[in-house]
Order: C-alpha cells, then structure tokens, then sequence
C-alpha cells in the first residue's frame, strides 16, 4: 500500500556538491601546471631546433646571427620578415612570439624568443615568459649546451615553483644559477 519513494536527500546533494567542488578545485591547480609545462615544451623544442640552426650557419659562414629568417629550420611565420607579422618583431625577426601577439600591446601567453650575447661574447637561446602576468621567468640555454636552464624572476612564486618543478629540484636554493652571468667565455665545443 505504502511505496517506499527513492531519491537523494538535502544533505546528501550537499556532501556530493562539496566533495565535487574539492576535486575540482584541485584539478584547476594542476591544470594550470600542466598547460605551463606544455608551454616550456614548446619553447625548448624550438629553441633547440633554432641552435642547430645556428650551429649549421656557423659551419657556413663562420659566424652566429640574432636574426631568425637567416638560420634554417625557424618556424615557417618568420622565415620571410615583414613589418606586418605578428610572431616576430619587424623586419629583422631578431624575437620570435611563440603564441603570437607581438603587434599587441601585451603578447598572448607564451615565450618571446631571442638569441643573445653575454659579456664574455658567448652566444644564449633565451625565452622570457611573456603574456597575462602570471608567471615571470626565462629559459636560457647556451649554444654549445643541450641543457636548458630555467630561471625565475625574483620575488615572483609561480616563476620560482614552475622552474623548481621544471628543472626538478627541491627548493629555489638549488636551482642552476643564470648561465649568461659568466666569468669567461664558454667552449665552443658542441657534441
């Protein structure tokens, strides 16, 4: 006669609700950490591919450049330079935008990539993390190392925990220190 009715309770949907809203919250954090990374990736990938090319044009000519359309293998957006292109900074493309943005004001998020010289006279790839401000530091990686090193901003957090994360330290005290702070220059042997 009675029909036992079935269905959730008030407090049930409450608990389900908060145990969701904790997991999700979680999954945010590591999100965020994830697509980071998969940026790093993306702008070591290049940076590599831009030093052996670099390394093939100072088998050339005996030189290096800071220009991207002069080395093989850039990206296809910067092997003609053009006042117009929003991936390189003009006519030169002497800073590659990973993400694009260099007409905007501030950049997508993403790496603005150069090739730089210290005061030793020893050639660097370097990245600077560019776009919305969340995370403030640079990949730097010497033409004749295969490591690249991260180097956080100081006093920004999320720059330091992203380079201990990325270079897989325990603490910002032991990250490698800035490889373009050097004494003397470096050896220009390569393999």
């Amino acid at each position: 006669m009675f029909k036992k009715k079935k269905g959730f309770t008030l407090v049930e949907m409450m608990v389900v609700s908060l145990i969701v809203a904790i997991l999700a919250s979680f999954a945010g954090l590591y999100y965020g950490k994830f697509v980071e990374r998969m940026r790093i990736a993306e702008a070591d990938r290049i940076i590599g591919a831009a030093i052996n090319g670099q390394k093939q044009l100072y088998m050339r000519a005996q030189r290096f450049t800071n220009a991207w359309h002069k080395i093989d293998g850039v990206p296809v957006m910067v092997r003609l330079p053009k006042a117009d292109n929003d991936y390189a900074n003009g006519i030169e493309n002497t800073i590659f935008y990973t993400r694009g943005g260099a007409l905007a004001e501030e950049p997508n998020a993403g790496f603005a990539i150069s090739f730089e010289t210290d005061a030793a006279g020893n050639w660097f790839a370097v990245a600077r993390r560019v776009g919305h401000g969340e995370y403030a530091y640079r990949l730097v990686r010497p033409f004749n190392s295969r490591e690249t090193i991260c180097v956080p901003e100081e006093d920004d957090e999320k720059g330091i925990e992203i380079c201990v994360d990325y270079m897989g330290v325990d603490s910002a005290e032991e990250l490698t220190e800035d490889p373009m702070v050097a004494e003397a220059p470096l050896s220009l042997a390569w393999f």
